[in-house]
């Protein structure tokens, strides 16, 4: 049975740009912003019709959570009471005072709200991103916190591992295009930060069969085994019982990866005990301690 949903609007923007990212060259013009919070809210709607039980949370290729729109649809899930999780992936650029405001205006429970921060060198000090975080847990909001294991920023993620608060878990993405293995010296040393590092080194041979539990829903409504997959599954606005979400078991997805390649693609599979640690909804990084 489906328990998490996982939703990509059309959002291409990004307030950051960073280097590697092609996301900060996109340039969203009004009239984009007003369609993707239209296919936001057609989403929501479907959840809400269709009473989905369990988390959704939102992956976005841009910044999400500096539009207002993004933290009403967050509130509007929440309230509904078989909805037990929602939250976004974010770079924490947002106003903290702000956008809460926004999401209790909206009616938000703060209790199922959880978020995912990463922490970007290029684009944010150690103590700007620290403060969001401060904020954060002052205002009850559960959070993780992270960043990409690049070898040469090491000593800016202890000074933050240091300075966040123990209680909050701070993850560390294996670093693609690298061009060599990490060594034992960084291994250890980012696994000091991330006591969960060595999930991010290991390889996940594609399997839909393991990750029934958790579907990918883009901006048109087409659905997918996780967010790396290529292989449509049905549709969730589609009244043919054969497509619709509604409808579809671990038995009907196909994945057409050859790897399960990041953690958002891997967390939910039933045959790695770790997950275990993070509870029922894994998608949002936040250990059960």
């Amino acid at each position: 049975m489906v328990r998490q949903i996982y939703y990509r609007g059309s959002l291409r923007f990004c307030n950051y740009s960073c280097s590697y990212c092609p996301f900060s060259k996109e340039k969203e013009s009004r009239r984009q912003l007003e369609e993707d919070e239209r296919e936001l809210f057609r989403f929501v709607k479907r959840i809400v019709e269709k009473k989905f039980q369990g988390a959704v949370q939102i992956v976005p290729y841009g910044e999400a959570l500096i539009h207002r729109y993004y933290w009403r649809a967050l509130a509007k899930l929440s309230r509904l009471p078989q909805i037990e999780v929602v939250g976004a992936q974010s770079n924490f650029s947002f106003d903290v005072k702000e956008m809460l405001g926004e999401f209790e205006k909206a009616g938000g429970e703060k209790k199922k709200l959880q978020l995912w921060g990463t922490f970007h060198p290029e684009m944010v000090s150690e103590q700007d991103f620290l403060g969001v975080c401060r904020q954060l847990k002052e205002a009850g909001i559960l959070f993780c916190a992270g960043a990409v294991g690049v070898p040469e920023n090491l000593s800016w993620l202890q000074r933050i591992r240091k300075e966040l608060d123990p209680a909050v878990y701070f993850w560390i993405n294996k670093m693609d295009g690298l061009g060599r293995k990490y060594t034992r010296e960084e291994i250890q040393a980012f696994s000091a930060l991330d006591p969960y590092f060595s999930l991010e080194l290991r390889h996940y041979r594609a399997d839909a069969a393991h990750c029934g539990s958790a579907l990918f829903c883009d901006s048109k409504g087409d659905v997918y085994a996780c967010n790396r997959c290529r292989h449509r599954s049905g549709n969730l606005y589609s009244e043919d019982p054969g497509e619709t979400l509604w409808h579809i078991s671990e038995n009907d997805l196909i994945c057409d990866r050859k790897e399960c390649d990041c953690y958002i693609s891997y967390c939910n599979r039933d045959d790695l005990e770790e997950m275990i640690s993070f509870g029922p909804y894994p998608a949002f990084r936040i250990p059960l301690y």
